[in-house]
């Protein structure tokens, strides 16, 4: 039992492993930015700030060297561009804490969509702001 209970293990990390290699390696910075900019109606963020439509442009604006603000708070928040080296106020650069980012592709996805965003649209997303 304990054989069969390694080999599932295995092969489910081995299939997890695979996918998102596949995925990586099919992101596309076209469908990314796509994503990037496309605006969504009724979703949470929009709901609450009281405004149309909103999607990732809309607090982090079209330029991703730059600094952004937050709809609703106004809170600033740091350039998206991996070029530009963003480190927080923690001291961790944008894109290095895989915690931190499947904590904020969680709340925003959710905020902007009304769900999770797929492997396909992480990878997409972070091939196009990893290309500015």
């Amino acid at each position: 039992m304990k054989s069969i209970t390694s080999l599932v293990c295995a092969l489910t990390l081995g299939a997890t492993l695979v996918g998102a290699a596949t995925t990586a390696q099919a992101a596309d910075v076209g469908a990314g930015k796509a994503f990037y900019e496309k605006e969504y109606a009724g979703n949470k963020y929009a709901t609450s700030s009281g405004l149309g439509k909103v999607g990732c442009i809309t607090c982090h604006g079209s330029n991703l060297s730059s600094a952004g603000s937050h709809v609703k708070t106004g809170k600033v928040i740091g350039p998206m561009a991996a070029s530009r080296g963003y480190v927080d106020d923690r001291g961790v650069k944008r894109y290095s804490d895989e915690a931190k980012m499947a904590k904020w592709f969680k709340r925003n996805c959710n905020g902007v969509l009304g769900r999770e965003c797929n492997a396909t649209e992480k990878a997409n997303f972070l091939a196009f702001v990893k290309s500015q």
